[in-house]
């Protein structure tokens, strides 16, 4: 068992968990997804990327300020990856329902600062629903997305499109240790269903206008972008900056 980290909720008898709950009021929820991640990347690399990101980011926390993480929220809102098999989707009020649950049971037990780590672009929107909900019952709510805290360093680093089991996101599920089809590693830069306004990227240059969209409107694979550019060493990269400034950021929090 000497995976077992000291912050880690599942691990814990419900007495452990009534001692930590006394010495912390902040709790980091993972959240991710069961969707299509192209030819190279699992099913499950949404879920996987927020779990390691939060025991990461928890780890370099403690004991200096401890931090209780959830056990991982590994279904998200992905009806627009259902054309590709393996993909799960929870419907947007699920989701909703879901998350909100898990703040008020955690209120309940104590917890004050409600931090949920989103590692699926598509949870987005439901996410900030479920997320005012909770705050305005009293609870201080944030989401954080490592794609954006280090959106820097992505820019830097990486080619775009930015978008999907690209050479972003590949580079960075590697660094974390999930498991990394490299010899099906492929390059699509991804349709434009609207040539100059939709295009395939998390941040796209003016003039940009994105109406409702299915994966297959962009890509055949299930890939946008250029995935054969991964490497671990990039990926390194934007993990180091993404862990610091998160746990710079719930340092702070855990001081307000």
């Amino acid at each position: 068992m000497s995976d077992v980290k000291p912050f880690m909720l599942a691990k814990m008898t419900w007495q452990e968990a009534k001692a930590i709950f006394k010495e912390t009021d902040i709790a980091i929820v993972p959240v991710g997804s069961q969707e299509q991640h192209g030819p190279a990347l699992p099913l499950d690399n949404d879920a996987f990327q927020a779990q390691e990101f939060a025991h990461l980011v928890a780890e370099k926390l403690w004991p200096k300020v401890k931090t209780v993480v959830t056990p991982l929220v590994s279904y998200g809102v992905s009806p627009h990856h259902m054309p590709f098999a393996g993909t799960i989707t929870l419907r947007h009020e699920t989701f909703i329902d879901l998350i909100v649950d898990i703040g008020r049971s955690l209120a309940q037990h104590g917890i004050k600062k409600f931090v949920v780590m989103n590692s699926h672009g598509g949870n987005t929107p439901a996410l900030s629903i479920a997320l005012r909900k909770l705050f305005e019952e009293g609870l201080w709510c944030v989401g954080i997305e490592w794609w954006k805290i280090a959106s820097d360093i992505v820019k830097e680093t990486f080619q775009p499109p930015h978008f999907h089991a690209d050479e972003m996101e590949t580079s960075v599920a590697w660094a974390l240790g999930q498991r990394v089809l490299e010899d099906q590693r492929i390059d699509e830069p991804g349709k434009e269903p609207i040539p100059g306004f939709t295009n395939p990227t998390m941040f796209p240059p003016a003039p940009n206008i994105m109406p409702v969209w299915d994966t297959t409107d962009f890509t055949d694979s299930g890939t946008i972008g250029y995935a054969t550019r991964a490497t671990p060493e990039k990926g390194k990269k934007v993990v180091d900056i993404a862990v610091e400034r998160m746990a710079a950021f719930i340092t702070k929090v855990a001081n307000m």
